[in-house]
């Protein structure tokens, strides 16, 4: 019977780096980051977006405040702007 142990795959070292050529031609060996730390670095961007499409809504619905509808319009494109972009 195999142990425990034996079934465990080991990582190979050198999967955990690819290579970066830059325009220049300089080879650049970057060692990739593991699950853990990809995942809270993308929680952390969501919630950065998410944050300043708040802020940026707040300040168009202020602005919206002594505006009239026509007048709004110019507002409401950068908003959208903004949000999809």
């Amino acid at each position: 019977m195999a142990t425990a142990r034996a079934k465990v795959k080991t990582r190979n070292p050198a999967a955990m780096f690819r290579p970066l050529v830059t325009p220049e031609g300089v080879d650049l060996r970057v060692k990739l980051a593991d699950a853990g730390t990809r995942a809270s670095g993308f929680l952390l961007d969501v919630v950065i977006i998410i944050v300043a499409a708040v802020v940026v809504s707040l300040v168009a619905l202020f602005g919206l405040g002594g505006l009239g509808l026509k007048d709004a319009e110019p507002l409401f494109i950068v908003w959208i702007i903004f949000i999809f972009f």
